[in-house]
């Protein structure tokens, strides 16, 4: 039911070795597939290998889907315009989008301005804290990590570290704050963006709270967002556990530490701004200063 939590990974030990946190994401794209509660897939996968230039795709057939497992962080798909110029009009195609918080967010809109039918899209949302722009991300690698950009095979954030791990298996990280501070690191919107978890899509998959298992932590947040992981469960295609207390506040620990990064972010880049009153901040968006 919504509002369920669980450890999930995937059933597919093939799945388990490509993807990334259990491989849960990949086999749920399978599974809305194979089960027919979707047409089509609509997610992002690295050209000719390169991670650093994602692409998105649609996909119908299940066995296409493993190109596409794990995570990108450098790339630059905007996926709500993807699935409206994917759908064009078709309101009667079904499609599972895995999302983003700001993907999810940009779905919405459209649905509420009818440009999509809400119930032909199943969003599977991915937590975030951020991307990193291609070529910002290959210039820090070089400059910062000392490393050539192709060796990178993962990144991640967290605990305030930019960390990377290098096709030998090596890993190296990087203070972020830092990084940022040489305009290197993730996007200016990304930094200043207080919303990690993407509660509006119908489940929210990611891995705070589930390091120490190798699994997905799984929210559920609608109705048929539960119906979907139930049937998931019931077939077979993911196994799953009940988080433990500890993981739960883990969860919300990492998740208020990076709001609270993003709304530094926001002080320092808009904290003038914010203490305008509404005339002076319309002024500021619409006026000559802001042309």
């Amino acid at each position: 039911m919504k509002g369920d939590m669980y450890w999930a990974r995937s059933s597919d030990p093939a799945i388990v070795d490509k993807a990334e946190c259990g491989g849960a994401v990949t086999s749920l794209l399978k599974f809305a597939l194979e089960s027919k509660q979707v047409d089509a897939v609509l997610t992002v996968k690295a050209r000719d290998g390169n991670r650093y230039d994602g692409i998105p795709v649609l996909i119908d057939d299940p066995e296409e889907l493993m190109a596409t497992a794990g995570a990108l962080h450098c790339v630059s798909a905007n996926i709500a315009r993807c699935l409206k110029v994917f759908l064009d009009g078709a309101f009667d195609l079904k499609v599972g989008v895995a999302c983003k918080p700001c993907d999810a967010k940009a779905i919405i809109e459209l649905v509420k301005r009818n440009q999509i039918n809400p119930e032909n899209v199943l969003l599977i949302g991915l937590n975030c804290t951020g991307t990193i722009r291609p070529v910002t991300a290959q210039r820090m690698m070089e400059e910062e990590f000392g490393v050539d950009p192709f060796d990178v095979v993962g990144e991640d954030i967290e605990d305030g570290k930019l960390k990377i791990r290098l096709r030998d298996g090596s890993e190296k990280e990087k203070d972020l704050a830092e990084l940022e501070a040489k305009g290197l690191g993730r996007r200016e919107n990304c930094r200043r963006c207080d919303l990690n978890i993407p509660t509006m899509a119908d489940i929210a998959c990611g891995k705070w709270g589930a390091e120490d298992k190798q699994a997905t932590f799984i929210e559920v947040c609608s109705e048929r967002g539960a119906n979907f992981i139930d049937g998931a469960i019931q077939g077979g295609q993911i196994k799953t556990e009940q988080p433990s207390a500890e993981a739960l506040q883990s969860r919300r620990a990492k998740d208020r530490e990076a709001t609270e990064l993003a709304r530094q972010w926001q002080e320092k880049d808009f904290g003038e701004l914010q203490a305008m009153g509404v005339e002076e901040r319309f002024e500021y968006w619409f006026g000559p200063s802001g042309q």
